[in-house]
């Protein structure tokens, strides 16, 4: 029996409710609202093997207390699309939790996947729940990360993140946003896979924030499924770019991989609501749900093995 500290009851009960984004001072408008409605997908690109459950946290925190992230904003009108996504295509059912009870063994194994939608910080320090989650993705399971989840577990202003969450998302960022809010080419790498068949060009261009991964070697251990195309988008003036990137010019917005057993996903769009506006977009997000909970094959071979 896990017991929680009196003094955090209240604040875990609000959070088992999912209140996360409205406690920051963030609600869905009714323009944002009719957008999404006008984009959402309304068939599932795979018909579901069983009925999908789908785990989705945006819990932000910092020092042991919640936080109002960047993308704070953008949550309750991606929560809303995520939400209408399962219902129109029936390829899942959302269960928004920011308990980190939820993280036990005893709790993972009803769910198909994990989705951390913008989720950021040290969220827990608890090592059985940290082995917990580890194990739970390495045992069969999926998880979605969308936007900040790469920053997930990362101690602010260090940029100190737990090392094994990192590994398993695909890489750890460091240095800020080389982009964030300008204009930038999207390059689809893979124009062959299932999960970016909706997308009728090999570039696309949005206005969105972008991440940058500390690791000299990436490709070696991920499918890419998008980046960024530096030539066209050209580099942000007066931005901190690590000197690894600066010498390679490669920046991944999205990716699988395999995990043991289980299924990673993760897609860099997601700091504006804007990203939800867009049909392709959503439906490409579908993609890599399904993908995620089992339901859509696509090749994880990393893109360096690819190459050889």
């Amino acid at each position: 029996m896990h017991s929680k500290p009196k003094s955090n009851i209240l604040i875990f009960l609000i959070l088992s409710l999912g209140f996360t984004a409205i406690l920051r001072g963030y609600e869905m408008t009714p323009e944002q609202k009719a957008q999404i409605d006008a984009a959402l997908p309304n068939k599932a690109l795979a018909a579901p093997d069983k009925p999908r459950l789908m785990l989705v946290t945006t819990l932000a925190m910092r020092d042991g207390k919640l936080w109002q992230g960047s993308s704070a904003a953008a949550i309750p009108a991606q929560s809303y699309a995520i939400e209408q996504m399962g219902k129109l295509t029936g390829a899942y059912k959302p269960v928004f939790n920011n308990d980190i009870e939820m993280f036990r063994a005893e709790n993972l194994k009803q769910f198909d996947a994990v989705c951390f939608m913008n989720s950021i910080g040290v969220l827990f320090e608890d090592p059985e729940l940290k082995e917990d989650l580890l194990n739970y993705i390495r045992e069969g399971g999926g998880i979605v990360g969308i936007h900040d989840a790469i920053a997930t577990f990362v101690q602010y202003p260090v940029y100190d993140q737990w090392p094994a969450f990192g590994q398993m998302m695909g890489g750890t960022e460091n240095g800020g946003h080389p982009w964030n809010g300008e204009m930038m080419t999207i390059r689809i790498d893979n124009t062959n896979s299932p999960l970016t068949s909706m997308f009728e060009e090999t570039t696309f261009q949005i206005a969105d924030q972008a991440f940058q991964l500390q690791e000299p070697e990436f490709r070696d251990k991920l499918h890419i499924l998008m980046s960024i195309d530096v030539e066209k988008t050209g580099l942000a003036p007066g931005r901190h770019i690590l000197d690894v990137r600066s010498e390679d010019l490669d920046f991944p917005m999205s990716w699988v991989r395999d995990y043991g057993k289980g299924r990673v996903f993760y897609s860099g769009l997601g700091h504006t609501v804007e990203v939800f506006y867009r049909p392709e977009l959503l439906e490409y997000m579908l993609a890599g749900i399904q993908f995620a909970l089992g339901d859509l094959d696509t090749d994880t071979t990393p893109s360096g093995k690819l190459a050889e």
